[in-house]
């Protein structure tokens, strides 16, 4: 091979490269943003209080007893729902709907309706970053699905 033939092929196996590397530092500039962490607990009743460390601190609710099933990470994108299947057979949906010029996150929450035909309207909150918010109650296996969301800048 010549020298201008490799020193053809170098420069282009180099733009190659350099092409690559600036559609993948583009695609993941594009897919950063907000993501609602999502944490899917059962809440049950039992003889000695527990929380699973995974969880955290959990607010008192009517549930003395609680295990991480999931821990969840979706993208929010403003307007577009995104949504995670939950362990009683319904989907979680949560909506990016805005964010406030102090950088708090206006979201939606919603639970699909028993039958699957749309979802039902569970809250509007608007979440400090990192901190989080609990949405829940719904019956399973002889206790009830928690979900501990935050949003994550």
């Amino acid at each position: 091979m010549t020298s201008s033939r490799r020193g053809a092929l170098t420069m282009g196996l180099a733009f190659a490269c350099a092409f690559i590397a600036g559609t993948t530092t583009k695609t993941a500039e594009a897919q950063s943003g907000p993501n609602a962490e999502v944490l899917v607990i059962h809440g049950t009743q039992c003889d000695k209080p527990t929380v699973d460390p995974a969880i955290g601190e959990m607010p008192p609710l009517k549930y003395n007893c609680y295990k991480l099933l999931e821990k969840k990470v979706l993208p929010l994108q403003k307007g577009k729902p995104s949504t995670t299947p939950l362990p009683n057979g319904r989907t979680f949906q949560v909506t990016l709907n805005d964010v406030t010029p102090d950088k708090r996150y206006k979201v939606g929450a919603a639970i699909s309706q028993p039958d699957n035909n749309g979802f039902l309207k569970l809250a509007d909150i608007t979440a400090e970053p990192n901190k989080r918010f609990n949405v829940g109650g719904w019956a399973y296996q002889n206790g009830a699905i928690v979900l501990a969301i935050r949003v994550l800048p």
